[in-house]
C-alpha cells in the first residue's frame, strides 16, 4: 500500500479506534489536539504502510535475508567436524587401538590371493571395515542390563553430566532393567558422544558414532576419507581408490564396501539429500546411491538446488 493510500485509510480507522478506546476505558482526560491528531495520524499511516504485504516474499524489506532452510545449518556444522580427523595426535591413538602389522599383513594376503582388489587401497579398506564391525565397535541395540544382563528398555531423555557432556554428548538415552526374571532396578546411560577419545573408550554406539570414529580409522591408516550424510537418517563413509579414480562406499555397520546401491535397492530407503565431507570440501553425491534420480529429485524441498550447489567450501587436498 502506497502513503497516500494509507494516509485515507488512516483517516477512517481513527473515529473507530476513539471509540475502542473509550469503550476500554482507555480515553485520554481531554480532547485530543489538531496538532496530535496529525501526529496520530502520521504514525498510524506508517503502522499500515509497514504491516502491508510484501511485494516480494523472497526478500525482507529491510534488505536482511530471511532465515536460511535449516539444512545449511546442518551443512555447516558436519563441514566443521571434518577437522577432528586431521588430528596428528588422534591419528596416534587410533593407531594403538587397530592391529596395523595383521591388517596390513591381511591386506597383502588379499591381494596376492586368486582375487585381489583393484588396489592395495581397496585391500587395506575391505580389511578394516570387516575388522572395525566384527571386533572392534559394538551396536548399541539392544543395550543389556549392566548389572543382570538382562534386557532394557529405553525410559527417555536425561540431562548430560560434565564428563558426558566433555564427551560431545548433547543427549543422554536413559536405558531401565525389564529383566525376563523382572527387573533388577539397574540401568544404563547412553551417552550420544561425539568426541572421538570418548568413542574409542566405549566402543559402542549407533550409526553416528560408527561413522564418526571410523573416518578417523580410515584416516590413520592412510585413506583419503569422506563422511557421509543421508538426511533419512543414516551416516556412512567413502574412500578413495586412487586405482578406480573415484570416491568408493563404505559402511562400517554393515561391513560393507562398494555396494552404493545398499540403501536404494537393499534397504528400500527413499532418500533425497546426500552430502559427503571432507577436509577437500563438500559435494552432493545423491545421485550416486540412487537407482532413479529424478524420483530422488522430486523429494528434496529443503533448499533451493541452486543454493545447495554453492555451499560447497573449498578446502586444501588433503594428503
Amino acid at each position: 500500500m502506497d502513503a497516500a493510500s494509507a494516509r485515507a485509510l488512516s483517516l477512517r480507522l481513527l473515529p473507530g479506534l476513539f471509540a475502542f478506546a473509550h469503550r476500554k476505558g482507555w480515553a485520554a482526560p481531554r480532547r485530543p489536539t489538531p496538532q496530535e491528531l496529525s501526529e496520530f495520524q502520521i504514525l498510524l499511516a506508517l503502522v499500515i504502510v509497514t504491516a502491508g504485504p510484501n511485494p516480494n516474499p523472497n526478500v525482507a524489506r529491510d534488505n536482511i535475508p530471511r532465515q536460511e532452510p535449516s539444512i545449511f545449518a546442518t551443512l555447516r556444522s558436519l563441514d566443521k567436524q571434518m577437522d577432528n580427523y586431521e588430528n596428528k595426535e588422534l591419528w596416534d591413538l587410533a593407531r594403538e587401538q587397530i592391529p596395523m602389522e595383521r591388517i596390513r599383513a591381511e591386506a597383502t594376503a588379499l591381494q596376492q590371493s586368486d582375487s585381489p582388489l583393484a588396489c592395495e587401497e581397496d585391500a587395506l579398506a575391505q580389511v578394516l571395515v570387516h575388522w572395525f564391525k566384527h571386533e572392534y565397535f559394538k551396536w548399541a541395540d539392544p543395550i543389556p542390563c549392566p548389572r543382570c544382563g538382562g534386557q532394557t528398555r529405553a525410559a527417555g531423555m536425561v540431562p548430560p553430566t560434565p564428563y558426558e557432556r566433555d564427551g560431545g554428548a548433547g543427549r543422554v538415552e536413559l536405558h531401565v532393567c525389564t529383566g525376563e526374571n523382572g527387573a533388577c532396578d539397574g540401568s544404563f546411560r547412553f551417552p550420544r558422544y561425539n568426541d572421538l577419545k570418548y568413542l574409542m573408550r566405549t566402543r559402542m554406539g549407533r550409526c553416528g558414532e560408527w561413522a564418526n570414529l571410523y573416518t578417523l580409522f580410515l584416516r590413520a591408516v592412510g585413506l583419503r576419507a569422506r563422511y557421509v550424510w543421508n538426511k533419512e537418517d543414516h551416516v556412512w563413509n567413502e574412500y578413495f581408490s586412487p586405482a578406480a579414480g573415484r570416491w568408493i562406499h563404505t559402511d562400517s555397520c554393515e561391513a560393507a564396501r562398494d555396494q552404493p546401491l545398499l540403501y536404494d535397492r537393499g534397504w528400500g530407503k527413499k532418500m533425497s539429500y546426500i552430502i559427503a565431507f571432507s577436509i577437500d570440501g563438500t559435494s552432493d553425491v545423491s545421485r550416486g546411491y540412487v537407482q532413479n534420480s529424478n524420483e530422488m529429485l522430486q523429494r528434496r524441498h529443503d533448499a533451493p538446488e541452486p543454493a545447495l550447489a554453492e555451499a560447497s567450501p573449498s578446502r586444501p587436498t588433503c594428503p
